[in-house]
């Protein structure tokens, strides 16, 4: 059976028999949301791709810990979680600029056909960006796992290691603050 159609459980069962074609898949299926997450909590791409590195060889290392019946993409997200607040708390990051891979910039303002339409949006995004620049890289990772990477509030908490509560709130806060901080680049009053 080809190993992207197989499920969690299954994906996890074959991990564990240590096949390569699972692990492949592993990297596949959760390689880019690991990189997403590392890449904003960390505001740096070689921070990223060795956080990323590190999620998976401890996954490989305490893969007989997971639970089959669970899904794997919230355990996958809390390794990454816990991964890069291991970094932050071990070292200084730097600002993430203009050049780097992870900025949006780069994906959404080449698609732009019309160059004053390419210029607006890039303006944009370096407002989105400097906005959420400043939050707290806990609340950056609640916001990317939530919105970008689609898990649920549950799915967020059991990541993160909060409760479902917690996660509601920084995440309200988190839009809240977000708002403020647009407010003025979008012309409009903040709430």
């Amino acid at each position: 059976m080809d190993a992207s159609r197989w499920t969690d459980a299954e994906l996890a069962r074959q991990c564990r028999k240590g096949k390569a074609a699972a692990w492949r898949e592993v990297v596949r299926r959760f390689a880019p949301m690991v990189y997403r997450l590392a890449g904003r909590m960390l505001h740096s791409a070689p921070d990223a791709e060795d956080a990323c590195q590190e999620v998976f060889l401890s996954m490989h290392r305490s893969f007989a810990t997971f639970d089959a019946s669970r899904p794997l993409r919230p355990w996958v997200a809390r390794v990454a979680y816990n991964a890069c607040l291991r970094r932050l708390r071990g070292a200084v990051v730097r600002a993430t600029t203009a050049t780097e891979p992870l900025a949006l910039s780069e994906t959404t303002a080449a698609r732009e056909p019309d160059p004053e339409a390419a210029a607006a949006t890039a303006e944009q995004i370096l407002h989105l960006e400097g906005a959420f620049a400043t939050l707290a890289s806990q609340d950056r990772a609640l916001l990317l796992l939530r919105y970008r990477e689609g898990l649920t509030d549950a799915e967020v908490a059991e990541a993160t290691g909060m409760a479902v509560g917690t996660v509601k709130t920084r995440i309200f806060r988190a839009k809240g603050r977000m708002r403020e901080l647009l407010a003025p680049a979008l012309g409009e009053e903040a709430r």
